[in-house]
């Protein structure tokens, strides 16, 4: 299914001013690019994610009933030739900044090679990536004529939906920690991680079976019918996974206060660990029944991984962040999800600081500062 087959709009529904908002930017975007002495070594420039799915979220102010943009407009440069890469870093850069301006939403650019189809492995940002985007400028057959291998969901290995589920957890736990700072939730950050939460929660169980899509619709449609392996409890995550859907298309913020807002954080850790245990149960042919017993599990949490590779990622931090995590054989965010699930198993702050070689006074800057390079 290709989300944007009969659909030339960046959203579900028909929003001819949002639309007519980012076509304009769009133009913009691919004209100034073509100006640029280094648009020769861009293969092409696209926009991902639900924008580029055809399933952008449309937000309308509670008082007045306007529709407004809210998720972030993530473009992809492919580059061809990468002695272009200091003028094109500062060019995205510059539209990074003139766009978040603009359109009041997070505007980004990720640079990739344009052979990167070619040798990397699949992933649940790839599938999607391919299954949906809007071409700005160059070449769509860079995607179109990528291997089969990156469009079928039964080739996600395990990894993938753990990574979802850990950028979710981190998610749950930047949210409780901003609640203690401005329990007033004014910009709707919470409920924001919390509805990414309930969708993730079942879309990684679908992407463990081998059946994910870039489509949160379609998702839903087989979350909703389809018969897989999933963890006791999947009732629940079914109907969180509607009510995710819902705020992705049509965000809203309801403002409930610090007090619901906390309790919907406890209920949906509790239901986060579980399932984020019974994927790494799956992944690493162990039991893991309580947070626990994750932690006292002493082997690499990536064994897929090189050794020697992992060893000269920690050195590389090293010398270029002044430090590295603990585990060096281990793939570095190895002790990120150790850490992650100490904070969220009684809120053990001791045992995540140490896991992160941390004191306890500093552990959570240290989460985010290395979340931000390994998430």
């Amino acid at each position: 299914m290709n989300p944007r087959v009969g659909r030339p709009s960046y959203f579900l529904r028909d929003e001819p001013a949002l639309a007519a908002t980012i076509d304009e930017f769009l133009f913009r975007l691919g004209g100034d690019l073509a100006a640029q002495t280094f648009d020769r070594g861009v293969a092409a420039l696209v926009l991902g994610g639900g924008y580029g799915r055809g399933e952008g979220g449309v937000f309308r102010n509670a008082e007045m009933g306007r529709p407004g943009l809210y998720n972030d407009l993530e473009f992809y440069v492919f580059v061809s030739d990468r002695r272009i890469a200091p003028g094109l870093d500062a060019w995205c850069h510059r539209w990074e900044r003139q766009g978040t301006t603009e359109l009041g939403i997070d505007v980004e650019f990720k640079r990739l090679p344009a052979d990167i189809f070619q040798s990397t492995t699949p992933t649940m940002f790839y599938f999607d990536l391919l299954q949906g985007h809007r071409l700005v400028r160059g070449a769509d057959a860079l995607l179109a004529n990528a291997p089969g291998r990156l469009r079928d969901p039964a080739q996600i290995p395990l990894s993938e939906p753990v990574r979802l589920l850990f950028n979710r957890g981190s998610g749950l736990l930047f949210a409780r920690w901003r609640l203690a700072e401005r329990p007033n939730d004014v910009d709707g950050f919470v409920e924001r991680n919390h509805a990414k939460v309930r969708l993730a929660l079942a879309d990684a169980v679908l992407a463990a079976a081998g059946r994910h899509d870039g489509s949160c619709l379609e998702r839903q449609r087989q979350i909703a019918g389809g018969s897989f392996e999933t963890p006791s409890g999947f009732d629940r995550l079914r109907q969180w996974h509607e009510a995710g859907v819902r705020f992705k298309l049509e965000p809203r913020h309801r403002h409930p206060g610090a007090v619901a807002l906390a309790k919907e954080n406890r209920e949906l850790t509790e239901a986060w660990l579980k399932t984020f245990l019974w994927l790494e149960s799956r992944r690493l042919g162990a039991t893991f029944e309580t947070g626990g017993e994750y932690l006292r599990y002493y082997s690499r949490l990536f064994p897929e991984t090189s050794c020697g590779r992992n060893f000269f990622l920690h050195v590389r931090d090293r010398v270029r962040r002044g430090s590295a995590l603990p585990g060096w054989m281990d793939y570095p965010r190895a002790a990120l999800q150790r850490a992650l699930v100490a904070a969220h198993s009684d809120d053990d702050e001791r045992r995540a600081a140490a896991n992160l070689g941390a004191s306890v006074d500093t552990w959570r800057d240290t989460y985010r500062c290395w979340w931000g390079f390994y998430n």
